[in-house]
């Protein structure tokens, strides 16, 4: 069973800049491999729940990332938005 976005995101609450942005980093990567292969030719497509899940599933934990991104760096840089 997949962990959900939210859950899996809680975990970075307190993580410093550098490190959310490798977990960015990481679901970009993971949605730019899925919008490049979405017709499923890579042999790695063969699991379950499907591509599209995972997907989606990158989606949205980037989107709940992204804040906690720019927290992080107003944080640490003091330049405060």
């Amino acid at each position: 069973m997949m962990m959900a976005p939210e859950q899996y995101v809680e975990q970075f609450e307190n993580a410093s800049y550098q490190e959310i942005l490798k977990v960015k980093n990481e679901l970009v990567s993971e949605i730019s491999k899925f919008e490049h292969d979405y017709d499923m030719e890579d042999p790695d497509c063969e699991v379950k729940p499907g591509p599209d899940v995972h997907y989606q599933w990158n989606l949205e934990a980037l989107g709940l990332i992204a804040p906690m991104l720019s927290k992080a760096f107003n944080r640490e840089y003091e330049w405060g938005v």
